[in-house]
């Protein structure tokens, strides 16, 4: 059986990613960071048809490049090989420019960005030859349609990341790559008001939001491909085109 590690899964993208792969067979590990999350997750996931304990839920907070080395390290002291991980964790700051404290930049860039880096180079050795590496990107590091300057920059360093890495693991024949995914339908834009969203939706030539069930079929799609390599792949319903 295969084996996956998704980041940042208790909802939203990462959780839709991990059932996909729960109906393909794999066994999926799970990340939450906090207890209220994994009663939720572990309760979504029991309601599943695929699930016959095919998962594991790990409660780890990778907020800091130290919590994504204990992570990997969990790992190794599992002696638990994996064949998929994708990097789906992210936060955003909204502060505006002026106003923004290096605190409130550097956890963005450590979370998003540093934090999954050093996941990776834990896990270097502990994933299968033939393997995936997934990041979960934005087309916030493509345009600068969002608010949050720090969220856009973090974003458009993983598209950058993802070629080094890439080069890094060829050997292996492992693939690196990320989705890039435009306004989805999650909870992240649970704040925004109706008029928001529809000049989002405006901007797009599918004229809504996305569905995560379609990034996760870009996931799948990577997975499935062993000469998409290296790529950074916007799943944006043609935003901006228009």
């Amino acid at each position: 059986m295969n084996t996956a590690l998704i980041t940042g899964s208790s909802g939203g993208i990462g959780l839709q990613i991990g059932k996909d792969l729960l109906d393909k067979n794999y066994f999926v590990n799970f990340n939450c960071h906090a207890i209220e999350s994994v009663k939720q997750l572990d309760k979504e996931l029991h309601e599943h048809p695929h699930y016959n304990n095919n998962c594991n839920i790990i409660c780890q907070d990778l907020s800091t490049i130290e919590s994504n080395i204990v992570l990997g390290n969990y790992f190794k002291e599992k002696e638990m090989n994996l064949d998929i991980v994708v990097l789906n964790l992210g936060i955003t700051d909204r502060t505006p420019f002026g106003e923004i404290k290096p605190e409130l930049w550097n956890k963005v860039f450590e979370t998003n960005l540093s934090g999954a880096f050093f996941l990776i180079q834990e896990l270097k050795d502990i994933i299968n030859p033939n393997g995936r590496i997934i990041f979960i990107s934005s087309i916030s590091g493509l345009t600068t349609d969002s608010i949050s300057i720090s969220y856009g920059v973090s974003k458009a360093a993983i598209n950058m990341l993802v070629p080094y890495l890439a080069k890094e693991f060829k050997n292996k024949k492992i693939t690196v790559n990320a989705v890039a995914p435009g306004y989805i339908d999650t909870n992240w834009h649970i704040g925004k008001s109706n008029e928001q969203i529809k000049r989002i939706e405006k901007k797009c030539l599918a004229n809504r939001l996305g569905t995560t069930g379609e990034i996760s079929k870009a996931v799948l799609a990577i997975i499935d491909n062993q000469f998409i390599n290296g790529q950074m792949i916007r799943v944006d319903g043609g935003f901006n085109i228009i």
